[in-house]
Order: structure tokens, then C-alpha cells, then sequence
């Protein structure tokens, strides 16, 4: 909205003896306004100020065009209640000011790839990103201009979806003059000799139980690649400078991590300790590593920690490199917090979650519990459908709580008992109350 409201007001101040580098940065925050009046519903009301606040729900656009003589754009807050209305962010204006951090990092997972998109193991294969990916780093980006941030330095792998992410994200920003560093030990995990197979595949090969052990346990790696494969990157020239020694053949998590902290410790922290703001554009696992070592995670935690694509995550750190303490929008076990709202948040990390749940199809036909899940589609309002290759799906909702998961067998079933007033929708109210109903009854499984 922003970027299509922005020539619009441009050119109605454009009358103004004013410069053209301030009519521009004074028309990015007034589109901004336009485009959160356009999204809040009339219910939520908003308030339009150019003071500070303590509220935790404010949006804020900051220009940072070249020549703008300090020119920064429109500070834009909206008050009396957050942009989202299921969102739990407090906007209490009594509450505590948090510490003013010494420094801030941001992480950022690249969007969706071309083998992502195929279901393909892709660790260190260098493939770009769809047309969904390209979008979901222009979200992200856009989330991260809201929320103010101007980066002194950024960091990367040498994967080109992971380049491309950063690359589309400081452009949107208008901060393509930021120093980028590139380096092999913020890589992907190596995924050896399962790279460039079918997930589907490979279970009806290893077994499902078995893929999900490579894939989802903190210290077993896959089978590795052959030396003399097309996917060993010591037979690419991008990794000549990498003695064969410290090239990986197969990588569990435990060895990505281990790969990727001494890069924070020689190149990311320092830049921190000099309370720099930094951008970190990389891979699922290679983040969690660095999430490991901010938050103490413990080996077997750090594995169920969801990293969605293109989401930004901020860390607002003391001079110690501690992340600060106590923001309300930081979701446990992190101190982070993700630049998007809480539901959109869950659907987010359900679609990573199911991406690590495989299956194999069985010799008659049918196919085991797991399912092996495609990428999300609309398939009624509140609710996404993930489809996998063949005929089962997936039906989710996110209702606040938490995500509300059907198989193809249960959906109508479950649908109809959470639905209790029978108006074809599932309210929060419904669905908290139904699942009170079904503890007290005895009626839920183990799952």
C-alpha cells in the first residue's frame, strides 16, 4: 500500500516550495498513514501524532533517502488498540519503558526457493528464489522500514537465495549503501547425500522415521556426498579458498553450529560490541545457531525452535551482548521478537513445521500418518490448506491460542464439533470452550 499510495502524495505536495528530497521523505510517512487508516478496521480507531509514546503497537516509517538533509519522514503511531485485532500486544501506556539497548541484530531467513517449492533437500545447492520468495523478503522488509531500522552493517552466506534476500531487502529500504559481508560459515546446513532429493522420495527410500532423525535431531547428520558429486562444494570454485578439511561432506545441526559461531564471535559480535545495528540474511540453520548461543538454548531445544521464511526477528542486546529482558512482543524461548503479528506468526511457523513432516506412499496405496505437506492455499477465510502431491491435505487454523490442525479423515468431523452455533465459522470463544469440553470429557488423545 505504502509504495503504491507514495506517488500519489508526492505529487500533491509536489506544489510546495519545499526540496524534492523532503516532499518525497514527507510522502513515504504520509502514505504510510493512508495505508494504516486503509487497514485498521473503523472499530479499532487510530490516533495520528508526532510525539513520542510508550505504546507498544506503534508503526513508525523513516525515510532514508540519499540527500535528504536529515529529513526522516513522519513518525506514525496508532493507539487505542494494535493494527491486528487478534494480536496480544500491550498497549498499555502505564507499563515499564524497556532499557535503551546498546545494540540491536536482526535475523532474516531467506524467502521461499525453487527447491523449496519442489520439496527438494537443498543445504549448500545454490538456488534462487521463486517469485513467492522475492515477495515474502519485500514483506519483510517492508515490516523492518515500519518498525525504523537503519543498518550499519550486514551479513551473508555465499547462497544465492540468502544474497537475493538481503539484496531485495536493502533496496526496498533504501539502504543500499549498507557494507555487506558474504561468508561460507553462514551457510545452509550441508545435507550431504540427501541434497537435491525428492522429500517424498527419500522417505519411501530411509523410511520416514529415519528422515526425520537426519533431519530434525541436533547431533545425527545424513549419509554424506561423494567427493566426486556435483553437490560437494569442494568441486565449486566459490569455496577454493576453504582447505578440503574444513569442507563439509554432511552436516547435522550440531556441526552447522559449530561452523557458525566462531564467525559471530570474529566478525557479527564485534560489530555488536561497537553498538552497531546489523542485518543478518542467512539459512534456518545457521540462525538457529546464533539463536543458541544468545538465548542459552540447550542442544535438545534448540531443534523445535521455528525460524519462518522472510520474517524478520529483532534483538535488542545490552553491552554485554545480552538480549534484553522483557519485551511483550518476544515469544518464548526467545527474547526476540518477530516483525509480524502473533497469528500471522503461527500460520507462518506451522508451514516451516509441516515442511519437516514427511511420508512414504505405501504399496496399496494409502499413505502413512504423516503427511508429506506442499505449500499453503486459501481454501475458505480463517482457514489454509496445505496440499502435498497426491490426494491428502491438511486443513489449519490459528484462533490465538493456538493452531488448530485436521487431517483429511477428521476435518468435517472436528469442524462440526468445534462449530457449536452452526454458523459455518469457528470463533475463539467456540474453539477455547470446545477443547475445555473435550479435556473434561476425557475425549482428547495424546497428541
Amino acid at each position: 500500500h505504502v509504495s503504491a499510495l507514495t506517488p500519489f502524495v508526492t505529487c500533491a505536495l509536489s506544489s510546495h516550495p519545499t526540496t524534492t528530497a523532503m516532499t518525497i521523505a514527507i510522502a513515504r510517512g504520509l502514505a504510510l498513514g493512508l495505508a494504516l487508516m486503509l487497514a485498521v478496521p473503523p472499530s479499532q480507531g487510530f490516533v495520528l501524532k508526532g510525539s513520542s509514546s510508550r505504546s507498544n503497537t506503534r508503526a513508525m516509517a523513516r525515510s532514508r533517502g540519499k540527500g535528504n538533509s536529515g529529513v526522516r519522514g513522519l513518525a506514525v503511531m496508532v493507539e487505542g488498540g494494535s493494527l491486528n485485532p487478534s494480536s496480544s500486544w500491550s498497549s498499555s501506556s502505564s507499563s515499564s519503558p524497556s532499557p535503551t539497548p546498546h545494540a540491536t541484530v536482526v535475523f532474516l531467513r531467506h524467502g521461499q526457493s525453487v527447491w523449496n517449492e519442489a520439496s527438494l533437500f537443498t543445504g549448500w545447492a545454490d538456488v534462487e528464489l521463486t517469485t513467492l520468495g522475492k515477495n515474502e523478503a519485500a514483506k519483510g522488509a517492508t515490516e523492518m522500514w515500519k518498525e525504523g531500522l537503519e543498518f550499519d552493517v550486514a551479513y551473508t552466506s555465499l547462497l544465492t537465495r540468502a544474497q537475493q534476500t538481503l539484496d531485495i531487502a536493502l533496496t526496498i529500504m533504501g539502504q543500499e549503501d549498507t557494507p555487506v559481508n558474504k561468508d561460507w560459515r553462514l551457510n545452509e546446513r550441508m545435507y550431504g547425500g540427501l541434497t537435491a532429493l525428492n522429500k517424498k522420495e527419500t522417505a519411501a527410500k530411509y523410511g520416514a522415521d529415519q528422515v526425520k532423525e537426519w533431519r530434525r535431531s541436533y547431533d545425527t547428520p545424513p549419509p554424506p556426498v561423494d567427493k566426486t558429486s556435483d553437490y560437494w562444494p569442494g568441486n565449486d570454485d566459490k569455496y577454493a579458498h576453504i582447505p578440503d578439511g574444513q569442507i563439509p561432506l554432511s552436516e547435522c545441526l550440531k556441526d552447522t553450529v559449530d561452523r557458525t559461531l566462531p564467525y559471530w564471535d570474529s566478525a557479527i559480535a564485534p560489530a555488536l560490541k561497537r553498538g552497531k545495528t546489523v542485518l543478518v540474511a542467512a539459512h534456518g540453520n545457521s540462525i538457529r545457531g546464533m539463536l543458541k548461543v544468545l538465548d542459552d538454548i540447550a542442544d535438545d531445544g534448540i531443534t523445535d525452535i521455528e525460524i519462518p521464511t522472510a520474517i524478520p526477528l529483532v534483538y535488542q542486546l545490552d553491552k554485554d551482548l545480552k538480549p534484553i529482558q522483557g519485551n511483550p512482543r518476544a515469544v518464548s524461548p526467545l527474547s526476540g521478537y518477530f516483525l509480524t503479528d502473533p497469528e500471522e506468526l503461527a500460520k507462518a511457523q506451522a508451514a516451516v513445521a509441516a515442511q519437516s513432516v514427511v511420508s512414504s506412499s505405501s504399496t496399496d496405496g494409502s499413505t502413512d500418518n504423516e503427511l508429506d505437506i506442499g505449500k499453503p492455499s486459501t481454501v475458505s477465510p480463517g482457514w489454509e490448506e496445505l496440499s502435498p502431491p497426491g490426494d491428502d491435505h491438511i486443513v489449519f487454523t490459528c484462533l490465538g491460542d493456538g493452531c488448530l490442525m485436521l487431517g483429511s479423515n477428521d476435518m468435517r468431523e472436528a469442524f462440526d464439533k468445534f462449530d457449536a452455533d452452526k454458523d459455518g465459522t469457528i470463533t475463539q470463544h467456540e474453539f477455547r470452550t470446545t477443547l475445555l469440553k473435550l479435556a473434561a470429557d476425557g475425549d482428547l488423545g495424546p497428541d
